[in-house]
């Protein structure tokens, strides 16, 4: 390329677009105000935790510490503590197993340690987390390769075969489970101190012990070659010890935007650079960084503790009401009315369809939701782009209103930046967008605004609604529903000292709707509310904010609360009512006292268009101050929805996008559809330099205190010149998309092209509605979990269901009917529960200034496979955070080990149980008062699982087909069904269920009727079990000796037989060795044949060898000599007896009549005998050779794990006991079987083949489930295994099983 063509570059970035400042006016003000720059001001960021280490949140502009303080609101990194230790040598044995030295220059006047430990991944984010183990793992894993190089693969030796494969297994069973930080906790005489082993050394003689950061500014590096910091906090008089992390990225570049300082490059710093921040940590590590009631609750305490003016919160999900809930409560009436606190959240990012708003951010009174916006300095700046475009909402922010009507989204600021971001993540700044960056900028223009209040007015803390309506009101105008507008930091600012002295600033008004139910605005959505003339009583009051001087106990004389009684006395406002459209007509005027009072509203919205939005508002205005802007507007909404004709299909016609252009549409969805198909088509007519775009899809309807996200779509389509054809041609585009639907509800069909897509698109759009659906159903739809709610419930006991299927939309065609099941769910009852008032300080409800109670549930399961895919619900509290009666639902799953296998809060989702075995669920209901938490200690725990083989119920046309075929079926013809049809149907419930389920258990499935409608949930109740007799009395015929048989000798022959059941059970209860004899050889001699015989000489063994599936080194299993010579005698007695017999089962096992299938069970029960005989023979050579003299209490420094005696005896014995395990290996049908392994575990201790032994003891452990009942057996032979990998001088192994003792096998259940 020619260099003189070279285009010289512009010589300036656009930095002012990197944090953009200055479309809010947020930079001029700072440049025209430098003092009012945030100082003054702390800002509370509810998220996942600040990184300490983050660049420009050091100091303020004005030189102070910029983190007021770190608080892990979560509690998910405390560590609960020991009780007082002492040690004149400053040495202690750790919680880890590791011996701590502890720093001589540490101050302890007491002289009184507490020790805790905690996993190092419960407190990693998981980007950190994947870091540290990927690390581990490698070097790990280089050094067990290391030691598997060194072995001999000689196949013909089974101890160096029996090595390789140990090492093979004991690889393929490695899992890093993390380090284990031991914690050391003192009083140092002024305040609470602790170090933390961070290199798992126990060294700590060298090491500083940090204070709580609020107090001392100490901050220390968790991981060091992963730049990950942490903080500390200490709680319950020393007891808990708080190790403050952060769970994500998130926070940390929330707090850049809003309070960055960069004093080297200014550019960079946040929007209000000398705000102090107070870091919230709401996003809960053991949840993937979700927030949690607890966190949540917990932070507002610290807002109110800690004097926040603002609060910042980026976090938020859909709800299933707005404004309502405890939290919401908590946070209007005491964060921002009595302490008057400015709250902002986020909106969401769930658009761009309708009452996409999320909680709390757009769904709650006292709270602002920000909407987010891109401007022209952030194109520039952050985005590449070759082509700017207009200034725009970004098209994936949430819009407004909420289902009751509210406008949803306040105010609109910039949402994205590219600022401070973590230490860990090796960038110091980087770009992010989302309502979750709006938020913090609106906050920092708060905090701007509040700091110039303090300066420059003074006075009182300032009322948090004097700042939204200034911010509110001179927003600018940007097009968007209801008005909302773009902020602008000096005009709000301009007006907030215009209005200085009008006290009626300080209030802002509720609008209360009496209509089918109490909404805060007028929302007309569904077709029958648009159908008619409405009239709607509208109440609007005042609120006032209130002060905690006012609260009694501080104000025992009333004088603040006489201020504000006199305030609400004196105030009064004649109000003028305007409708912004002629549709809606209202009284000129109403008088207003600080009760409120009531209009009522004219809407008629019949000669509206179909199909389209509408948006109108009634502005009250004070008479007094008409020019100040409305003082409350109530917010309209009307989708009247397109009707759908006879085709049911909808052509919406082609549409023209444009950069950030939406178009919505809206449609009554006919009754009895199931099923909608969106197809979109784009004939790519347009020349191939025309850019691509991307339209976003997005459809949405709306149900009755559910989530929007319960029936939506949400699609990112392509369209543009990658489907062009070779040599230019241009080949249709077409796109389909399906969704489930509820008919009779109203669907918006949104499309947008997305806000960067800088050309012209037109694209073709038509809806079409299927549906199949009972007659008493209205369809399947989606639940809020995200599964098919019941449209049919079937009673598997009465064997046959009947449904009716209609087609309501549409004729039906190929209509094929499939029923599957794959799933079943189980009700558990709890086995304890306690409720009892939470102890710590964090843990005082704010409304009521008392201890939050907490509802304990235990509940007990047993899983009967490794891996099992498991489902909680409780209906009643989970799947809710913000509208959520309750404080908080968690759980937490434990196995037998104590282990905490997983844990959820508030939302429940699929996970897997690791290993069969009884498990443990601890769930806790947190509440502030005992009385409501008293209606849930019976509450059941609902299990779904999974089955392993999913069941198919047959489907027919009528009655008779369930049953027979000889009477003919009724089939459609070509699977047809005309509009308006019906026809029944037959479920065949004459299948048996499948083992792992029981009588009331719900099994659950679908049902798909075919391929263009939607699939419907089914369930099943499983019936009783019944027990019906093969053959009956009359079919089953007498033997020809039974025949001959007189009815008295029949009854005896009967009689005898009882006798011998009864004397059989006895010989296992009687305690006397010589009684035992005695019975075992009246049965002996008085059996008929030697099937008899094996059957008394097997109930003798039992009895003398009473802990056969114990590990023959446990006490439990202890024979002495002469006992063990006696089951020697019986063993050899028994096995002897049934050997011919049990030899022929291999003969059997294809057996096909009934005589072959009874010869295969009686050699099947002598093998069963054989093994028995075997099993218990190796048992007692084992203890005769002295092979069980070892303690489960070994040392781990005993020079033998056992001992065996050199004498002629026990050589024999020992030759004996070779022969006994060969012979079982034979009769055994696999060596990894416990049988075996618990028979010949000490053979091979014994003959020194220690890896045997290693890989006996390995494949034990992986099968055996984990009970209580087999805990000792467990431990005892998780003690051999260390014991063998010690002889075997496998120290990393040894080591490893050490290092992770603690944690696979903690001495107690870890704390919610």
């Amino acid at each position: 390329m020619d260099s003189a063509a070279r285009t010289t570059p512009r010589t300036e970035f656009p930095t002012h677009g990197l944090l953009p400042r200055a479309d809010t006016q947020a930079a001029e003000f700072v440049r025209k105000y430098p003092k009012y720059d945030g100082r003054g001001t702390v800002a509370a960021v509810l998220d996942t935790g600040i990184d300490p280490g983050a660049k420009g949140l050091q100091v303020t502009s004005d030189g102070k510490r910029k983190m007021l303080d770190f608080i892990d609101c979560t509690g998910a990194g405390d560590v609960a503590l020991s009780d007082a230790k002492t040690s004149p040598n400053l040495e202690l044995r750790g919680g880890s197993g590791r011996l701590l030295r502890l720093n001589p220059e540490w101050e302890n006047p007491t002289g009184n340690w507490y020790l805790g430990m905690k996993l190092l991944y419960d407190l990693l984010p998981g980007d950190v987390r994947a870091n540290v183990k990927r690390d581990r793992t490698e070097q790990f894993e280089r050094k067990a390769q290391q030691l598997a190089d060194m072995e001999d693969s000689d196949k013909d030796d089974p101890e160096a075969k029996a090595r390789v494969e140990s090492l093979k297994k004991l690889s393929e069973m490695y899992k890093d489970e993390g380090p284990i930080l031991d914690c050391v906790v003192f009083h140092d005489g002024t305040q609470w101190r602790a170090a933390i082993d961070v290199d798992e050394s126990g060294e700590l003689s060298h090491a500083a012990a940090l204070g709580a950061y609020k107090s001392t500014g100490d901050v220390g590096l968790l991981c060091r070659k992963q730049l990950f910091y942490y903080t500390l906090n200490f709680y319950d008089q020393g007891r808990t010890l708080s190790i403050v992390t952060c769970a994500g990225t998130h926070a940390t570049h929330v707090a850049g935007i809003l309070a960055a300082y960069h004093p080297d490059e200014p550019e960079n710093s946040g929007v209000a650079p000398g705000a102090q921040v107070l870091s919230l940590m709401i996003g809960d590590h053991r949840v993937g960084s979700m927030e949690t009631g607890v966190g949540l609750t917990r932070a507002v305490n610290a807002i109110v503790e800690y004097g926040a003016d603002v609060a910042n919160m980026s976090y938020g999900e859909p709800s299933a009401t707005s404004n309502r809930g405890q939290w919401i409560q908590a946070v209007s009436r005491e964060v921002v009315q009595r302490h008057r606190c400015v709250f902002v959240s986020s909106a969401g990012n769930e658009g761009p369809a309708l009452s996409t708003v999320g909680s709390p951010g757009g769904t709650t009174d006292d709270v602002i939701g920000v909407g987010a916006y891109v401007c022209l300095e952030q194109m520039q700046a952050e985005y590449g782009m070759y082509k700017e475009v207009n200034d725009a909402v970004f098209t994936w922010s949430s819009r407004g209103p909420t289902p009751d009507g509210d406008s949803g989204v306040n105010i609109y600021a910039p949402g994205s930046a590219i600022t401070s971001f973590p230490a860990y993540t090796r960038e110091r700044l980087h770009l992010a967008n989302g309502t979750s960056m709006s938020s913090p900028n609106l906050c920092g223009i708060v905090a701007l605004l509040i700091s110039a209040w303090k300066q420059e007015i003074g006075g009182e803390r300032i009322s948090p609604f004097r700042v939204r309506n200034a911010i509110e009101r001179t927003g600018k105008a940007i097009g968007e529903l209801h008005g909302a507008g773009l902020v602008q930091t000096d005009d709000a600012w301009q007006f907030m000292k215009k209005y200085v002295k009008r006290t009626f600033e300080d209030v802002r008004y509720t609008i209360s709707i009496d209509d089918t139910s109490i909404a805060r605005g007028i929302y007309l959505r569904e077709p029958e509310e648009s159908a008619n003339v409405r009239f709607f009583k509208i109440m609007a009051a005042p609120v006032f904010p209130t002060s905690p001087e006012a609260q009694a106990e501080k104000d025992p004389q009333g004088e603040h609360g006489q201020q504000e009684n006199k305030l609400k006395f004196d105030f009064e406002q004649r109000v003028l009512l305007v409708p912004s459209v002629s549709w809606v007509q209202v009284p000129n005027a109403i008088y207003v006292s600080s009760i409120g009072n009531t209009f009522t509203a004219r809407v008629d919205p019949t000669q509206l268009e179909a199909g389209r939005l509408h948006t109108a508002t009634i502005d009250a205005y004070d008479s007094d101050c008409v020019d100040r802007g409305p003082i409350f507007s109530v917010p309209i909404t009307v989708t009247k929805p397109l009707k759908v004709d006879d085709s049911a299909t909808v052509e919406l016609g082609t549409i023209r996008f444009r950069p950030a252009d939406i178009a919505r549409h809206f449609i009554g969805v006919p009754v009895g559809a199931t099923r909608a198909e969106i197809t979109m088509e784009a004939d790519n007519s347009v020349s191939q330099a025309v850019a691509p775009s991307i339209i976003y899809l997005h459809c949405l309807q709306l149900a009755p205190e559910s989530r929007f996200r319960k029936h939506w779509l949400l699609q990112r389509v392509s369209i543009g010149h990658k489907t062009f054809g070779s040599g230019g041609s241009t080949t249709p585009q077409r796109h389909r998309s399906m969704m489930p639907v509820t008919g009779g509800v109203t669907l918006e069909v949104c499309l947008a092209q997305f806000w960067n897509q800088v050309d012209m698109h037109d694209v073709k759009v038509t809806v079409k509605f299927n549906g199949l659906v009972p007659v008493s159903s209205g369809g399947g739809a989606f639940a809020d979990s995200g599964m098919l709610e019941p449209a049919l419930v079937l009673n598997g006991n009465h064997l046959v269901a009947r449904a009716e299927i209609t087609s309501l939309v549409r004729p039906e065609y190929s209509i094929k009917p499939s029923a599957t099941l794959d799933r079943f769910q189980r009700p558990l009852r709890p086995n304890k529960a306690t409720i009892f008032p939470l102890t710590s300080e964090r843990d005082t409800h704010l409304l009521t200034g008392t201890a939050i109670q907490c509802l304990e549930l235990e509940y007990k399961l047993e899983i009967s496979k490794d891996k099992t895919s498991v489902r909680f619900f409780m209906p009643a509290v989970d799947t809710q955070i913000y509208e959520s009666w309750a404080d908080n639902f968690a759980f937490s799953v434990f196995d037998a080990n104590k282990r905490r296998v997983a844990t959820q809060i508030n939302y429940t989702s699929l996970l897997s149980l690791p290993r069969q075995g009884e498990y443990l669920i601890r769930a806790h209901i947190r509440h502030r008062s005992a009385k409501d938490l008293e209606a849930l200690k019976n509450a059941p725990l609902l299990v779904e699982f999974t089955l392993a083989s999913s069941i198919t119920l047959p489907i027919e046309y009528s009655l008779a087909s369930v049953f027979t075929d000889t009477v003919g079926s009724s089939t459609y013809r070509g699977g047809f069904l005309p509009k308006g049809g019906r026809a029944a149907l037959f479920f065949n419930l004459c299948k048996k269920v499948p083992s792992e389920v029981a009588p009331g258990d719900i099994l659950r499935g679908s049902l798909t009727l075919n391929n263009v409608t939607a699939k419907l949930g089914i369930e099943m109740i499983v019936p009783a079990k019944t027990k019906v007799a093969n053959e009956t009395a009359a079919e089953k015929p007498l033997a020809q000796e039974d025949q001959d048989e007189s009815p008295a000798a029949r009854e005896q022959r009967e009689l005898e037989k009882e006798l011998r059941r009864v004397r059989l059970s006895w010989v296992s209860k009687v305690k006397e060795d010589s009684v035992r004899d005695a019975l075992v050889s009246e049965l002996t001699s008085s059996s008929s044949d030697d099937e008899q015989r094996a059957e008394a000489l097997a109930a003798h063994l039992k009895a003398l060898d009473d802990a056969p599936s114990s590990l023959p080194w446990t006490e439990a299993a202890h024979l002495a000599d002469d006992r063990a010579q006696r089951i020697l005698e019986v063993a050899s007695e028994l096995s002897e007896l049934v050997r011919p017999l049990a030899l022929t089962a291999r003969l059997y096992e294809s057996a096909e009549s009934d005589e072959e299938k009874r010869e295969r069970k009686r050699a099947e029960q002598a093998r069963s005998h054989m093994r028995a005989a075997l099993q218990s023979r190796c048992r007692a050579l084992a203890a005769l050779t002295s092979l069980t003299s070892c303690s489960t209490t070994a040392s781990e420094d005993s020079a033998e794990f056992v001992h065996v005696d050199s004498s002629t005896d026990v050589t024999a014995y020992l030759r004996d006991y070779e022969k006994a395990a060969a012979e079982m290996r034979q009769w055994t049908d696999s060596t990894t079987s416990a049988a075996y392994l618990i028979a010949t575990l000490p053979l091979f201790i014994a003959k020194h083949q220690y890896a045997r032994a290693l890989k006996g003891s390995l494949d034990w452990l992986e099968k055996a489930p984990l009970q209580a009942s087999n805990a000792t057996e467990r431990k005892s032979m998780a003690e051999l295994r260390d014991q063998m990998l010690g002889k075997l001088q496998w120290s990393i192994w040894l080591n490893h099983f050490h290092a992770i003792a603690p944690i696979v096998s903690p001495n107690a259940y870890e704390k919610l």
